[in-house]
């Protein structure tokens, strides 16, 4: 009896102690409601780390710091001192990829959450070797992300903003001091034409309605990005630099222009913010004051279905809450994404305790997209209006109220005139649709009496390219926000534009839609073409390299001898930073080292780096010496990238001085367009293919020997050479 009260005291005791815990911490969450609460900004560092890093400059970060918080230093929360307490070990982690780095970041998520706010910012000081960042699986898919610090009750909907700064001692107090002075100029580095990309015509719309003057760029342009507040990019990139489709270059870590303006950076491009990332620091170095962006697979060549969703988001939030700091609007972003698709906020819970999941398709995608994006810099950096709204293109048409297509048939009319001075008219078609309609319904536009185009939800993931249509919305509580931007037709004169409810229950056209004039020599402007460069002329450019010195080895087939190539290889082909933006991921191709294709043997690599690409996704121009063997034909495995329209141009070269110059076609390797030899599956829903060409180049005078074979254009992956003999 006396046991049985003693453990009912204890139990007492026990329940006692955790209410006073939880309501302690659910009183700390109260508080959020409060205005003041949600502007606070609390520091997480691992002092002893800094310490001896930054050793007599310590100091002045610290200060920095304190200023941050205006002076409150109880919201400098020092974690490494916490962990080392309670664990008897330090809280930093030693390299990337790390096991240990997720647990490390979900135990440092449970001790934030009880000393600072829902609504609040967290400020991680330090890289993500001092304090760790979450490494994640989602699965052939591993990347590192700060974005589940948001989600501080671990109910998967982020709820407090976080920044992580890092840097030099003299780049870290920049960003804690923030953005003074925010200019009126910004750049939007383009790899789709503005008129017809969902995302970058959102920006450039939004940035020029708060009165910033607006620079569109195809191509690189260093004295504009010099010259630029805000830097925006949507295209191509890696953890060294960011380009357009054609593989052309726009900034590059190594060749990082001045950025006196302190800018504010959004990246929209793959991988550029993997742990260590140059392309980060460089822009951190040259003056940047923040930047966004993601660490892993961006979908935003898939306009507006996933990563889109993102952008849409957040630039509606930014409309409805000019005062939000940028870290806050892509929290907001973040959940309102979530909140947005049934179930996702379940998978981001169990990938924040866990740090990984396994899960394929949509639901990947969705997870990718919510997960990786991050932000660095200045906590408090906003977009603030500027001046009156600028004009990027002659609007002939403004929708100004919303217009109802309650059934089926009812249609919205409107008339335009267009001038022979014009360039494109582009119908941007902003319509909400009911979430329980979006897989049913059915629009037809037309211009002057004839149908431009059918518009429903089935067909949403279209590429932009001018000329077709560019379609794709995102969830806001029971509504699809269907986005959709039509050319319309050269014609000049008086248009009618006629949208017509084919099938639905209702629709409404929303506020905003209008039809953009964009100037005739826009694409001169920008420096954007419709048709990829002429690669012969790119040549003289970027002189060939040479990648190394070949070996022959036997095939075990009479005649046919394989060109060691395992040395010389750059890249491995599950890599996500090849794959022309498409980025499909592919665990393995081939289950031996010995292939056939049409009857000829291949001896191809499996493991570690086993293809040759080049190294920023552009030209593949390279030169494999010492064959020294006379052949009657080469045989190539390749796989062509970013939809190559060009062939990959080869020279022969041999050892009486001369050369032969041949060339073979080149076909983007998801679309499994012929020829192909192979052709593996992908388990993602758009790019379930991975194919790979065989071609062949027969040499003009087999008599003689080769003593090296040089690529001097093309966009293409190098597998396997076979030389066959007579």
């Amino acid at each position: 009896m006396k046991l049985r009260t003693r453990t009912n005291q204890n139990n007492l005791l026990l329940v006692f102690l955790l209410g006073t815990l939880f309501a302690a911490r659910g009183q700390t969450f109260v508080q959020a409601d409060d205005k003041t609460s949600k502007k606070e900004i609390f520091i997480v560092t691992n002092h002893a780390k800094m310490a001896d890093n930054l050793c007599c400059t310590f100091d002045s970060v610290l200060e920095a710091c304190r200023s941050l918080v205006e002076g409150n230093d109880k919201r400098i929360l020092n974690a490494g001192r916490a962990y080392q307490k309670r664990f008897g070990k330090p809280l930093c982690i030693d390299r990337y990829p790390s096991e240990e780095a997720t647990k490390k970041a979900q135990w440092l998520r449970d001790w934030i959450s009880f000393r600072a706010c829902k609504g609040s910012t967290i400020v991680l000081l330090g890289d993500e070797k001092s304090v760790p960042t979450w490494q994640i699986s989602l699965g052939e898919i591993s990347f590192t992300t700060d974005s589940l610090y948001s989600d501080l009750d671990g109910n998967g909907i982020p709820d407090t903003a976080v920044s992580r700064i890092l840097g030099t001692p003299t780049m870290m107090v920049r960003q804690l001091k923030g953005k003074k002075k925010y200019g009126s100029k910004a750049v939007i580095l383009c790899s789709e034409d503005t008129r017809i990309h969902l995302e970058t015509r959102a920006f450039a719309k939004s940035l020029s309605q708060l009165g910033y003057n607006v620079a569109i760029r195809g191509s690189q342009d260093d004295e504009t990005l010099t010259d630029s507040d805000f830097i925006i990019h949507f295209g191509h990139g890696n953890p060294s630099n960011i380009s357009n489709r054609f593989g052309e270059t726009f900034i590059s870590a190594s060749a990082m222009p001045g950025l006196p303006r302190s800018p504010i950076v959004f990246v929209d491009g793959c991988e550029t913010l993997p742990v260590g990332s140059p392309l980060l620091h460089s822009f951190l170095k040259q003056g940047a004051i923040a930047y966004v962006g993601s660490t892993a697979t961006v979908q935003g060549m898939i306009p507006a279905r996933f990563s889109n969703e993102l952008v849409e988001h957040f630039l509606h939030l930014r409309a409805e809450r000019p005062c939000s700091t940028l870290p806050q609007l892509l929290m907001d972003a973040r959940a309102a994404y979530v909140q947005g698709h049934p179930g996702l906020s379940d998978k981001l819970s169990q990938l924040g305790r866990t740090g990984k999941i396994d899960v394929s398709g949509d639901k990947a995608t969705h997870l990718l997209t919510v997960s990786e994006w991050v932000y660095y810099g200045d906590p408090r950096a906003i977009m603030p209006k500027i001046e009156s709204p600028k004009e990027m293109s002659r609007q002939a048409f403004s929708l100004t109220k919303p217009t109802y297509l309650n059934e089926t048939n009812s249609s919205w009319k409107v008339s335009f005139p267009t001038n022979a001075e014009d360039g494109q008219a582009v119908l941007a078609l902003y319509a909400d649709i009911p979430l329980s309609d979006r897989g049913d319904f059915l629009l037809s536009v037309q211009q002057n009496n004839q149908e431009l185009s059918r518009l429903d939800s089935q067909n949403d993931t279209m590429y932009q390219h001018i000329g077709q249509d560019c379609r794709g919305g995102y969830i806001s509580n029971d509504t699809y926000r269907a986005r959709f931007l039509l050319p319309l037709a050269e014609i000049q004169g008086k248009q009618q534009l006629e949208v017509r409810l084919v099938k639905g229950t209702s629709i409404m056209i929303r506020p905003g839609t209008e039809v953009d004039v964009w100037p005739p020599d826009f694409e001169e402007r920008i420096g954007l073409r419709r048709t990829a460069p002429d690669r012969s002329k790119m040549v003289t450019k970027q002189p060939v390299k040479v990648v190394g010195v070949a070996k022959l080895r036997s095939t075990g087939v009479p005649s046919f001898f394989s060109i060691d190539l395992s040395s010389l290889f750059n890249r491995s082909h599950n890599s996500l930073l090849v794959g022309g933006g498409d980025n499909a991921s592919f665990k393995t191709w081939f289950s031996e080292d010995k292939v056939s294709a049409n009857g000829v043997p291949f001896l191809v690599r499996r493991t570690c780096s086993d293809v040759l690409v080049s190294e920023n996704n552009t030209e593949n121009v390279y030169e494999i010496k010492g064959i020294e063997a006379s052949a009657q034909s080469l045989h190539f495995l390749i796989w062509g990238y970013m939809n190559p329209r060009d062939p990959a141009r080869l020279q022969i070269n041999f050892s009486d001085g001369n050369s032969q110059e041949c060339e073979f076609p080149l076909t983007e390797w998801t679309q499994a367009a012929s020829p192909v030899a192979f052709d593996f599956e992908n388990t993602m829903q758009y790019f379930k293919h991975a194919t790979v060409a065989h071609q062949v180049v027969n040499i003009a005078h087999p008599e003689k020997k080769i003593m090296s074979i040089a690529s001097t254009s093309g966009t293409y992956g190098l597998i396997a050479i076979t030389l066959e003999k007579d």
